[in-house]
């Protein structure tokens, strides 16, 4: 599409509306933005996709990372990218295969450790163990998440009115302890703890 204007393009890249064919001509596209947009759309083929993941900017690798349209064998690739941001959207991808999260849950970077224990696709035994990361981030985003997937299970052998109740202490974030959900946590070790931001990715154009 070089003779369609960088304007029209970068319009057209991020339309998921936007056909399937057209979106892989425009992977090859010599702008990163273009690229970035493609490698972000949810209607591009998982081929392209593919091929997008061996871009020499990271920024497209980042996109493609996140795209829960990539295929699991291509994450898993990504997943040892140099890059920690890259590996960083690997761990918050719900594609992401379950033994390639486990191996991420190793990663240098604290922050990707910390998103791994907020895949809800994490093996309970990988949030247990990172429970006592080194990194007080990380241990208190797994804490979090083993406390809720906790008392999701508790709240669903309860019957109504009071699922519905812990359900909205769930969702509210856990504002209140009722003395049987406090019981089933101190039986597994687990404790409240505050809840963390994410860090955000600071795109250079």
């Amino acid at each position: 599409m070089t003779h369609t204007s960088l304007y029209t393009r970068l319009r057209i890249a991020p339309n998921p509306n936007t056909p399937a064919a057209t979106l892989t001509r425009l992977a090859a596209d010599t702008c990163i933005r273009v690229r970035m947009q493609v490698a972000a759309n949810p209607n591009t083929p998982a081929a392209t996709l593919t091929t997008l993941a061996s871009d020499t900017d990271d920024g497209v690798r980042y996109q493609v990372a996140g795209n829960p349209n990539t295929p699991a064998a291509t994450l898993t690739r990504l997943a040892a990218d140099a890059d920690y941001e890259v590996r960083y959207q690997v761990a918050g991808n719900p594609s992401t295969p379950a033994d390639t999260l486990t191996t991420l849950a190793a990663d240098t970077d604290y922050s990707v450790r910390r998103r791994i224990a907020r895949n809800p696709n994490t093996p309970t035994t990988v949030i247990q163990m990172l429970t006592t990361d080194p990194s007080s981030f990380v241990a208190q985003a797994a804490t979090t998440i083993g406390r809720g997937n906790c008392l999701h299970r508790y709240a669903t052998t309860l019957p109504e009115p009071q699922r519905g109740h812990a359900q909205l202490l769930i969702d509210a974030g856990f504002p209140g302890w009722p003395t049987e959900l406090a019981t089933v946590l101190d039986s597994q070790g687990i404790a409240p703890h505050p809840r963390n931001r994410r860090p955000q990715r600071i795109h250079h154009w």
